[in-house]
């Protein structure tokens, strides 16, 4: 591997490490811990440490395909949805909260 790409690659490592540092970091305000939540998760994505399926793995339709966070606490750990399951999921964690 060329050393500028091992460079970038070390540098993306370094802002997946510090994104997930501040995802679980309470003292911080909740809209940050789940801006660097999404953040991370994208980072881990470009990194090969997230896979993305070519299908929505609760309908199984080939659409584009959103990352949903059941908990923001855990930012790596993520479901693809598409857009009409993922306002589902959405109604559904919000409801869970609110009960």
């Amino acid at each position: 591997m060329k050393k500028a790409r091992r460079n970038r690659q070390h540098a993306k490592f370094a802002r997946l490490h510090r994104h997930i540092e501040i995802s679980t970091d309470f003292v911080k305000p909740r809209r940050i811990r789940t801006r660097s939540a999404r953040y991370a998760a994208a980072l881990a994505e470009q990194l090969g440490l997230i896979v993305r399926p070519k299908c929505c793995s609760w309908c199984r339709r080939r659409m584009r395909l959103e990352r949903h966070h059941w908990d923001y606490d855990e930012p790596l750990i993520v479901t693809f949805l598409c857009p009409a399951c993922h306002s589902l999921a959405d109604a559904m964690t919000w409801g869970a909260d609110t009960a």
